[in-house]
């Protein structure tokens, strides 16, 4: 008997549900995953790739590419890249500017970031005349520039999975582009670095070490006076016509989180498209419930 990959998902859902999260859950990176990191060249200078794959070889799976959010790098899949790593390379890049990664001279549009790091993938070897596609999965600002990558080089990218679309309105863009892509305060307000710090790594206790938010805290830093460059070419952008123009199948896992309602929307313009309730997980879910996400990612992607 044929299961259909809505009937997989379904099940999968099902029966992640039934293991709770609580708050001092800790995560164990399974064994058998070797990690290591490497750089290409992208269309501002290098590209910084965090990757996993296992010990034993990626074998013949499509490698999964994991594209982050602003103003975050790779390091923030570092849970869910080693529990997707135990079959299969994961490849976690550092959108230019971020992390590791060049950053452009001026402020970019989602396309001049999608080539980039496209550029960078084919450097890698990946594409129809190399090692082959890739899948990609995108979190917020990620899922733009995968959804370019994917408009840009179709052949390059087989499936996707899109939590969290950053998807508002055309009339409601300019005022969450003044909200959130403007520079951050780092010469003119003596206290704003002491707050971050506060909120994200002393006072932020959701099931994530304090070494852990640290970690983040200082990856996000690193894009320095250019941390906004991310918001601002989301919020200049204009993804109806790529959405509905996708061929690929597209997951859409709905987390408790900010985007959940612009993602249902989103995946509306989307043909091949399949949603899963994940409402019971936040946006910390990569962190502290990798196995959950990857129960329901894995199947997926490995269906065709």
């Amino acid at each position: 008997m044929k299961v259909s990959r809505r009937e997989i998902l379904a099940a999968s859902a099902s029966i992640a549900a039934l293991s709770p999260i609580g708050a001092g859950q800790a995560f164990s990176e399974p064994s058998g995953v070797k990690t290591w990191r490497e750089y290409a060249r992208g269309g501002w200078g290098q590209v910084h790739f965090w990757m996993a794959e296992p010990i034993s070889g990626p074998g013949e799976l499509t490698p999964l590419v994991c594209m982050h959010q602003s103003p975050a790098s790779g390091a923030y899949y570092k849970e869910f890249q080693a529990v997707m790593a135990t079959d299969r390379l994961v490849i976690s890049p550092d959108t230019p500017g971020y992390g590791g990664s060049d950053a452009p001279p001026s402020i970019p549009d989602m396309e001049d970031y999608g080539r980039s790091v496209l550029e960078a993938l084919e450097d890698l070897g990946f594409g129809p005349d190399g090692k082959g596609p890739v899948d990609i999965l995108g979190f917020h600002t990620g899922n733009f520039v995968a959804m370019e990558i994917a408009r840009q080089r179709p052949n390059l990218v087989r499936r996707l999975v899109m939590p969290g679309i950053p998807y508002y309105p055309e009339d409601e863009r300019a005022a969450k582009r003044v909200q959130y892509g403007q520079p951050r305060p780092y010469f003119s307000d003596p206290n704003y670095m002491a707050v971050s710090y506060t909120n994200s790594v002393l006072n932020r206790d959701f099931g994530v070490s304090k070494d852990r938010n640290l970690e983040m805290f200082v990856e996000r830093l690193r894009a320095g006076t250019k941390s906004h460059y991310g918001f601002d070419a989301v919020f200049r952008y204009n993804p109806d016509p790529v959405l509905s123009a996708l061929r690929q199948s597209v997951l859409l896992p709905i987390l408790n989180e900010v985007l959940a309602d612009p993602t249902r929307i989103a995946g509306q313009m989307i043909q091949n498209r399949t949603f899963v309730d994940l409402m019971d997980l936040d946006g910390l879910a990569w962190c502290i419930a990798p196995e959950r996400i990857a129960s329901i990612v894995r199947p997926f992607l490995d269906e065709a």
